[in-house]
């Protein structure tokens, strides 16, 4: 099995708009603060040093992210520890806050929840892997894997590769990292004689 790092389309700009997301999030927390546990409330003092302290943790992972973890190792865990937040507090506030005040809060989970994975996508899960059942291609919401018998031809290149696929579509990478020549050499190599058993495989099924 070949791991390829490639660059999914828009990927800087997802990386940005990820640090954005953690802003708003910790900001959204401070004002919720306010609304719900306002000064002098009995459940203020248990709720509002935990509210405040996912904020300023959220501000901070967003302002700094690039200079405090450039490979976003802490991105799933702040994620994690905001879902965390929204999610309780929001249950807690069941049973004391009409539905309507309880809607921000029950979005914002959902959307952090959704957060948590396709962030994941965009700093960690994008290899390529070419191996012996098809090309695993990874994606934003999901990966899929093209299979041989799918796949017409494959030209890795050091900047790029390209897939095209049986009914003439193709997949256009870029390359995260520098191959030696060798290795692009020993891919395509690989590929070629993947294609070729995909392609006797599927004219004995025609």
């Amino acid at each position: 099995m070949h791991r390829l790092p490639v660059k999914l389309d828009g990927i800087e700009r997802r990386k940005y708009t990820t640090g954005l997301l953690h802003i708003a999030a910790g900001f959204f927390l401070i004002i919720i603060s306010g609304m719900y546990y306002p000064p002098g409330a009995t459940s203020a003092a248990k709720w509002l040093p935990i509210l405040y302290g996912v904020a300023f943790v959220s501000l901070v992972y967003g302002f700094f992210r690039k200079k405090l973890d450039p490979p976003a190792r802490f991105n799933h865990w702040v994620r994690l520890l905001q879902f965390l937040t929204f999610s309780v507090l929001c249950i807690s506030l069941v049973s004391v806050a009409p539905g309507i005040q309880l809607a921000p809060l029950a979005l914002w989970a959902i959307v952090i929840l959704f957060l948590m994975f396709t962030e994941r996508k965009i700093f960690h899960d994008t290899d390529l892997r070419v191996e012996t059942g098809g090309i695993y291609v990874p994606g934003y919401l999901g990966s899929h894997t093209i299979p041989w018998v799918a796949i017409e031809n494959f030209v890795l290149r050091p900047d790029y590769l390209t897939i095209i696929r049986t009914n003439k579509k193709y997949v256009q990478l870029e390359l995260l990292k520098d191959i030696s020549e060798d290795e692009i050499q020993q891919i395509n190599a690989y590929c070629r004689e993947q294609i070729e058993v995909g392609t006797i495989a599927g004219d004995a099924h025609r």
